[in-house]
């Protein structure tokens, strides 16, 4: 299960990244954004889901999830300018000078969706890290647990 989060990960990061850099918004096409949202997003859905499933872990196991929660960021930072710009200011995907083109409300929503995925994932990995620090040291989450109450 380790290997494969962050594989998905990488698949679903490499996807991201690459349809937000890898077009060429010729007459205000839209297409890649798409595409990278359709072949990466399931990845990242199976990933969140392995996340929430997994065992508190010691080792590189934490590691792994580090990982796993830096390349979040990576997307998020990719993806937030866009979400503020377009998916909140209106303004089409490939940028504000190319507004003048036609683009559908569902294609707005391709930034949302990649910071929503993202943040998912983050708060999975933030959640196995904080539950892997509790099964290491069993009093301070003793502690914790009794605050709690």
């Amino acid at each position: 299960m380790f290997i494969a989060v962050p594989t998905l990960m990488l698949w679903y990061t490499a996807h991201a990244v690459l349809s937000r850099f890898a077009g060429t918004c010729t007459m205000g096409d839209t297409d890649h954004f798409g595409g990278g949202l359709i072949v990466g997003m399931p990845a990242a859905v199976v990933a969140i889901a392995l996340l929430l499933l997994a065992p508190a872990g010691t080792g590189w196991r934490k590691g792994s999830v580090v990982a796993t929660g830096l390349l979040a960021v990576l997307v998020l930072s990719v993806w937030v300018p866009l979400a503020i710009s377009s998916g909140i200011q209106g303004h089409h995907l490939c940028g504000s000078a190319f507004d003048g083109y036609p683009m559908s409300n569902w294609e707005r929503l391709i930034p949302l969706a990649h910071v929503a995925v993202a943040c998912a994932l983050l708060g999975a990995c933030l959640r196995n890290v904080r539950r892997a620090w509790g099964a290491a040291h069993p009093a301070v989450a003793a502690d914790g647990a009794s605050h709690r109450r």
